[in-house]
């Protein structure tokens, strides 16, 4: 019986003779591709796998690019190394902190992170709940506002807003706004005039005395002067009532800005020196007028 070598393709006439070739051929060395050495033994090349400082096992920290040889040397580095200390961050910040703890102390006592109760309406903020809802109740921004869309005129309450709706002339039943009203009917009945509504009563008044060459003092001129006077009353009656109307009164007195309203029609007679006056000058604030151009 014969034993043949594989690697060399040779038999031999027993297995010792086998095994005297395998350990002294040079065609059987036991090769460490690593170190590119060559070993005549397996034993050999077992201790050199085992011995050489090449082939010591590697502990890599892929973090700090270092390596260590033992798994204890490496879990020292990542406890005790300040490029492993725990960092706890607060992204709105940018700043780190060594613990938790401190991550909340940050949060719950920087000013950059007390909680915002927010005006939307008036791009303001407040530090609590409690303010943000004595801002909403106290601010004049914020007064509850009832309108009248038909006058555009603003009313504080509801109730006030519905006695209008209620009282005013122009919100009575069966009373449609008239396509003309007394200053117009009045500019209007000088036939060569060319009236224009969107302007001033006292700018018309002023280029009707220029067109019709009125001169102060004439008899046209004071007739003129009176017509303009009952047409600008008439006006005013229309859109606010008559001067025994407490809530036309009242109505007249909140356009100008009379506070507090007066409680009768007398103390608002006084407000503007009788009722005469203070219903034309309100009439001038309300509609335009400019200045008494007689």
């Amino acid at each position: 019986m014969t034993s043949r070598c594989v690697w060399c393709d040779r038999s031999f006439n027993s297995d010792e003779i086998l095994r005297q070739h395998k350990r002294t051929s040079s065609a059987h060395t036991y090769d460490c591709r690593s170190c590119d050495r060559h070993y005549g033994s397996d034993e050999a090349l077992q201790q050199h796998l085992r011995d050489s400082p090449l082939h010591a096992p590697s502990f890599d920290c892929h973090d700090c690019n270092r390596s260590f040889n033992s798994e204890e040397a490496l879990q020292q580095h990542l406890r005790d190394s300040p490029a492993h200390v725990p960092s706890f961050n607060c992204d709105d910040c940018d700043r780190s902190f060594d613990s938790e703890e401190a991550l909340q102390q940050h949060l719950r006592d920087s000013p950059a992170h007390a909680p915002s109760f927010d005006c939307e309406a008036c791009d303001r903020s407040f530090s609590n709940e409690e303010a943000l809802e004595q801002h909403l109740r106290d601010s004049p921004a914020h007064v509850p506002s009832f309108d009248c869309d038909d006058c555009d005129r603003s009313f504080d309450s509801e109730e006030a807003l519905q006695q209008h709706l209620r009282d005013s002339r122009i919100h009575q039943q069966d009373t449609e706004t008239p396509t003309e009203t007394p200053l117009d009917v009045f500019f209007r009945s000088f036939p060569t005039f060319e009236y224009d509504p969107s302007l001033p009563p006292a700018t018309s008044y002023a280029n009707l005395q220029r067109h019709e060459g009125w001169r102060r003092g004439s008899a046209e001129s004071d007739d003129g002067w009176n017509r303009y006077q009952d047409a600008l009353q008439s006006e005013l009656y229309l859109w606010y009532g008559a001067e025994n109307d407490l809530t036309a009164w009242h109505a007249l007195c909140r356009a100008i800005g009379v506070e507090p309203l007066p409680q009768t029609c007398e103390q608002c007679e006084e407000v503007g020196d009788r009722a005469t006056k203070l219903g034309r000058f309100m009439l001038t604030r309300v509609i335009g007028c400019e200045k008494d151009t007689r």
